[in-house]
């Protein structure tokens, strides 16, 4: 790669709703399900806990099963309507972004989830590089700039929202670049990923983000990852020193 910031690729960028359906929310899903521990033919993935999602790739923990009588005034087969936009793509609804590890993460299998949006598209390929895109610094940098702040550290994107947030326009990459973003993301899927405060130091983080340049022929990311990490918003503490404490 050059050295110089012109002679790198441009990226091409478009709106999220350009590439895939966004699934239904927590209400909906409420309105048209029961969760069970039993196996069903609709599988879940519920909560965000820190704990429980450090990596890229997701399994079922639990199961749906569809309402005959639905709530919310809707017609009986509401939950199997739901069902139809099951996906492998989940993007995070709502979080803490001081201890969060992983803003999107892609199933083994197409599932529902009361705080990850399902987003279906048209090719499994699609899945993991976008997943790699928003779990980079310039997917989290455009997800801040995009956000619905609650209180602090926790935030929300309505569905709305999500649908106009920039996103890497996996359509104009040529399938060499999708192949080589989908091997990376085979390669890091069971990595561990650390909060996102500490993503200056974390491995997978970096691996993600030097894989994305180099497959992408963009500038190396590790100067915006270090500013993403000291943005008070994510790390939890004022970016300047209060007067008199130097």
């Amino acid at each position: 790669m050059g050295g110089g910031y012109n002679q790198h690729s441009p990226l091409p960028l478009c709106p999220l709703q350009e590439l895939g359906r966004i699934g239904p929310d927590r209400r909906r899903i409420i309105d048209g399900f029961d969760r069970t521990e039993s196996e069903t033919a609709y599988p879940f993935i519920e909560g965000h806990e820190t704990d429980k999602r450090q990596s890229l790739s997701a399994a079922p923990d639990s199961y749906l099963f569809p309402l005959v009588k639905p709530k919310g005034g809707h017609t009986p087969g509401y939950g199997e309507r739901l069902w139809q936009q099951a996906a492998r793509l989940l993007i995070a609804e709502r979080l803490w972004l001081n201890t969060t590890r992983v803003l999107a993460m892609c199933a083994d299998r197409p599932v529902l989830s009361n705080v990850w949006y399902s987003v279906k598209t048209d090719h499994p390929h699609w899945d993991k590089a976008l997943a790699l895109w928003l779990n980079s610094s310039p997917g989290l940098l455009t997800r801040l700039a995009t956000r619905t702040s609650t209180r602090g550290g926790w935030v929300a994107m309505k569905k709305g929202e999500l649908a106009k947030l920039p996103i890497l326009d996996v359509r104009a990459l040529p399938p060499a670049q999708l192949d080589a973003l989908s091997a990376l993301f085979n390669q890091l899927a069971g990595q561990q990923f650390q909060r996102l405060p500490e993503m200056a130091e974390c491995p997978a983080r970096a691996a993600l983000d030097d894989g994305l340049s180099h497959i992408l022929n963009i500038p190396d990311l590790r100067p915006l990852r270090r500013m993403l990490a000291s943005e008070p918003v994510v790390s939890n503490r004022p970016l300047y020193p209060p007067p008199g404490r130097y």
